[in-house]
Order: C-alpha cells, then structure tokens, then sequence
C-alpha cells in the first residue's frame, strides 16, 4: 500500500530467502506508541486538544496498536520461542503483534482527550481524496523548508487504505505473547513524558 510497506514486505522476502540457513522470526507489528513518540502520540494529543480530528472515511475503519514494552517482550519472545520461516511457505514464521483490541480512530482520540482532560473531540469525517491532497501538500511545503513532514503522500496512501489491524492469536499460541500494558495506561505513560520529559 506504501513504500514503507513494501520496504517492509522487501526485508520478509530477503530474510526467507536465507532463513534455511539461518533461522528466522518475523514480526509485524501495527501501529507502535509510548514514551518519546514523536508521530502518534503527538498527533492524538493535538486532536484531543483542539477537539477536532479528521477522519477518513468510512467510519468503520479500525486500528491496532501496541505500547512499546509490549513490542519489546513480543520481540524477544518470538526471538526465543517462535517457530522459524520455511523458505517455501510465505506465513510460516510470521507473528503479529497487537493489545487484542480493535479501535476506530475516534477511540483513540476520545482516550486521549479523556485523559488530557480535554473533554470529548468532535470526529469529521473526510474524503479519501481531500487525505491525498493534504499528503501532496504537506510533503510539498516539507521539500521547501528543507524537512521531511510526518504526514507524507506515503502516509495519506496508508490513510486511506482501510482498517489497519492485527491478530495476535498466533503469537499467543506459538508463545504465549499477551499485552500487559493497555491503551489508557500506555498513553497516560506516554503522555506523561510528553508533557514533563
């Protein structure tokens, strides 16, 4: 869907290429969060803050997401205990990783303005094609300052495309992979760091 995304799915094919000579995990996590965030974590404290946040449509799209903690013991689980990659066979060694809940962007953002005390945001929806246009424009004025913008073409690309989520049921069959640190918990953490850090 992205270059980033293909960048990603690049790196799964060179690892299983090798993975009969070197044993090889993949994880795939989804969206990642916690402290010294600097893309989602901002980004929902703005929309929390100024009450508003944009959409894409539809409505039902849904997100996962994971703190970071949870990452980081995922990764070293499937490290230790996952089943590796067969070169032939495209899932084998393969894990996502999520906290097991899917969120609709207004979740998200209605958390955060709860515990920024912001009081509960107002959702718009938006055209897919007014999310591409705003990615043209924001990478446009990125390449004029001399930066790159958090919001790209790429990432309207991803806007876009539909929910974002992953299944952890194999990680927890394969290796017992269970979030300890929930969505309130995570961004409060995150938040805090934010804020004081």
């Amino acid at each position: 869907m992205s270059w980033y995304g293909a960048s990603k799915l690049a790196g799964e094919q060179a690892a299983r290429r090798f993975a009969g000579q070197v044993p090889t995990v993949m994880v795939r996590p989804p969206i990642v969060y916690g402290p010294l965030d600097v893309a989602f974590v901002p980004s929902l404290a703005a929309m929390a803050r100024t009450r508003v946040a944009v959409r894409p449509c539809p409505a039902t799209r849904v997100y996962s997401v994971l703190h970071v903690d949870d990452l980081c013991a995922g990764l070293i689980a499937a490290g230790l205990h996952g089943r590796t990659a067969g070169p032939g066979d495209s899932h084998s060694g393969v894990y996502q990783l999520s906290d097991g809940v899917e969120y609709t962007l207004a979740d998200l953002v209605r958390t955060a303005g709860a515990l920024l005390g912001c009081g509960r945001p107002l959702v718009l929806p938006v055209p897919s094609v007014v999310v591409r246009v705003a990615g043209m424009v924001s990478e446009a004025a990125g390449r004029l300052r001399g930066g790159v913008p958090v919001f790209n073409r790429d990432k309207a690309r991803e806007a876009v495309a539909g929910s974002w989520t992953a299944s952890a049921d194999r990680a927890y069959r394969d290796f017992g992979f269970r979030a300890r640190v929930g969505l309130e918990d995570g961004l409060r953490e995150a938040f805090k760091e934010m804020l004081h850090g």
